[in-house]
């Protein structure tokens, strides 16, 4: 089955909340971006993803200006904003670059390189010596739903 949906990695938020206490802070920015082709499956059930690690170690977009492991996540942002807490930031670009991507991964380096989540950009997108560019939702790259 190909990558075909967006959102939160369940191992990652339930190790968040769980006495393992992941501790994996929203607003510093160590986070990265991956960024990957249509061959991956993503696992949001998976117990504890990580890139680098099954089914994130094969299918890492590559190619001019971009390095694999991907490119930090900068200026984000955690508020409560209509019965949702919100996590954003800037939105991601890579200049200068030659690559194909159908999505990234958001990931934690210092962290086991654990995942939190993943957008999914619903079609084949690439650039030829151009910017790469990922605009975020409005709502952000991710929203917790607090209200019944």
């Amino acid at each position: 089955m190909a990558w075909s949906a967006s959102g939160v990695m369940g191992g990652t938020q339930m190790d968040q909340w769980d006495p393992s206490d992941l501790s994996i802070d929203l607003t510093v920015e160590t986070m990265k971006a991956a960024f990957w082709g249509a061959s991956v499956t993503p696992d949001f059930s998976q117990a504890a993803p990580a890139y680098g690690s099954a089914p994130w170690n094969s299918g890492e977009s590559s190619g001019a200006g971009y390095t694999a492991g991907g490119i930090l996540i900068l200026n984000t942002t955690l508020a409560l904003v209509s019965g949702q807490l919100r996590w954003d930031a800037d939105n991601l670009q890579i200049t200068s670059s030659t690559i194909i991507a159908h999505g990234y991964i958001s990931y934690v380096p210092s962290i086991s390189n654990r995942i939190f989540h993943a957008t999914w950009f619903g079609a084949e997108f690439e650039t030829q010596d151009g910017t790469f560019l990922v605009t975020h939702d409005p709502v952000g790259l991710a929203a917790l739903d607090y209200t019944p």
